[in-house]
């Protein structure tokens, strides 16, 4: 398909320090960057993947944005949860699409945009955040991106979940340990719950806790990525990698015992 005025692009701009951009397409404007600028009514037309140059001669790539971009450039308030985390969280939830999940500590919306992705039109996302400010931040985000499976929440998960028999749910909360009660009625026996803590403190908690309200096949994991850095004269790895961001722990909704 050809760009179009209104679609979201990735402009990759060549050199040394290549620079990546997500910018809206509008036409009759333009985008300046570190190496000149690039009228948006020349790439109109054009298709995904094609090269076009910047005023100065700058080599620019036009790239259809991934969820990786999505998550990378976006807008931010609080810490986001990294694309290398992400992925395997929803991974190990086993999320398909159609699925039903509940986010709770929605922040600026990066892990809503990978669940809103992963569950497709026919899915839904039940996102709860109590601080105002974050919440005004996720709901552009959510807004700039279009997403209409995603119902957010202005409310603080303590005080219960309004949706019942949800496939999964997610919780990147300081506390997690004081709601694992209130998630386990809220999703199906059998679903799995995926936390995000960034501290072993965190961990050891949330571990107990979720082991005392009747969670099964409780796991922590950790995802470090490192870059490799390879040109004709040598392969190495990065001196920079995306270590620590956090903990994931993983478990299951049991049935109680009769």
């Amino acid at each position: 398909m050809p760009i179009e005025s209104g679609d979201y692009i990735l402009l990759v701009v060549e050199g040394r320090r290549e620079k990546r951009f997500l910018v809206r397409v509008k036409q009759g404007e333009s985008f300046h960057t570190h190496k000149g600028y690039i009228n948006f009514d020349d790439i109109i037309g054009k298709e995904f993947g094609s090269v076009t140059k910047t005023n100065t001669g700058a080599r620019v790539l036009l790239l259809r944005p991934t969820t990786y971009d999505v998550m990378e450039k976006l807008s931010r308030a609080t810490q986001i949860i990294y694309p290398k985390d992400a992925g395997f969280m929803i991974i190990k939830a086993g999320i398909m699409p159609g699925a039903k999940v509940l986010e709770a500590g929605t922040g600026s919306g990066s892990m809503t945009i990978a669940l809103s992705r992963a569950v497709g039109p026919e899915g839904k996302v039940y996102s709860y955040e109590k601080d105002e400010r974050f919440y005004e931040v996720a709901k552009r985000n959510i807004e700039r991106f279009s997403l209409g499976n995603v119902e957010l929440r202005l409310k603080d998960i303590k005080e219960g979940v309004d949706e019942k028999d949800l496939d999964a749910a997610f919780l990147d909360l300081p506390e997690p340990w004081d709601v694992t009660e209130i998630v386990k009625k809220a999703i199906k026996p059998g679903s799995p719950v995926i936390v995000f803590v960034p501290s072993f403190e965190q961990v050891k908690k949330t571990v107990v806790q979720m082991r005392k309200t009747g969670f099964g096949l409780v796991e922590v994991n950790e995802i470090l990525i490192r870059g490799i850095e390879s040109d004709e004269e040598r392969t190495r790895p990065s001196t920079r990698m995306i270590g620590h961001t956090g903990f994931i722990i993983s478990g299951r909704r049991l049935l109680e015992q009769e």
